[in-house]
């Protein structure tokens, strides 16, 4: 079987979270800036980039020089459209895994938005995406993670949940794998089409694991926050947001 991040990522997937759109995605580039203020004369790369919302946001902030990568040609072809469409000039895409970034010491910041980063089987698979992005950094330069919090997430967790959207229906489910380290998505979406399911498995990080995986990546300075607005993390975050830079020279 596939893993489920080389299915998921299609067209449809952007039908599945509607209110991921242009309008969070400034607000998450404003936060971001407030936070950690990228250089505005460095590269960016968005990593896990999906439809280009958040390059578009950051284009719109002032930001030139601009890269995104996925593993969805279809993501990363709709990225390309609607970049071009609103006006974005010189935006480069990369379609790429992200346990193999393809550079070396070119970015300035590396973004991680929208919980991209977990996907993997493995702790060791996910640590490759640190080392990549550290190696894929100038020195000094920094990444940043946003995924999910998982006390939070353990503790809010919403087993069924059924939606009804433009004629669909969607049925979700969600629960703890058996060892407790992944909270897994199943959503049969059910049409005049036809039924289809599609499967998503998040590794919830604490922030120490996550913290040491930064530290043998070979990041220094590394802060954490329970949201992109820069609150404390607590046990009621919803989301854990960790920066971290490489080391000069």
């Amino acid at each position: 079987m596939r893993p489920w991040y080389e299915t998921a990522f299609k067209t449809d997937y952007l039908d599945r979270y509607p209110h991921r759109n242009d309008e969070e995605a400034r607000l998450d580039i404003e936060a971001v800036i407030a936070l950690i203020d990228p250089p505005r004369d460095e590269p960016i790369l968005d990593l896990g980039c999906g439809a280009g919302r958040h390059l578009i946001a950051l284009y719109a902030a002032g930001y030139r020089q601009l890269t995104g990568l996925d593993l969805s040609e279809e993501l990363l072809a709709i990225a390309r459209r609607r970049t071009r469409e609103a006006g974005c000039k010189g935006v480069e895409f990369t379609h790429a895994d992200m346990r193999r970034i393809p550079y070396e010491g070119r970015f300035g910041t590396i973004l991680s938005m929208f919980t991209s980063f977990g996907y993997f089987a493995t702790d060791e698979q996910d640590a490759q995406v640190l080392r990549g992005a550290h190696g894929a950094l100038r020195p000094r330069g920094r990444l940043l993670i946003d995924t999910i919090a998982r006390t939070a997430t353990i503790a809010n967790l919403v087993s069924e949940e059924e939606q009804e959207r433009n004629g669909e229906s969607a049925r979700i489910h969600r629960a703890l794998s058996q060892d407790g380290r992944r909270v897994e998505k199943i959503t049969r979406i059910v049409s005049s089409e036809g039924e289809s399911v599609y499967r998503e498995s998040v590794r919830l990080y604490t922030p120490a694991d996550l913290r040491s995986m930064f530290r043998a990546a070979g990041f220094v300075d590394i802060q954490t926050w329970g949201s992109l607005r820069g609150e404390p993390l607590g046990p009621t975050s919803p989301r854990l947001v960790m920066a971290g830079r490489r080391e000069a020279g």
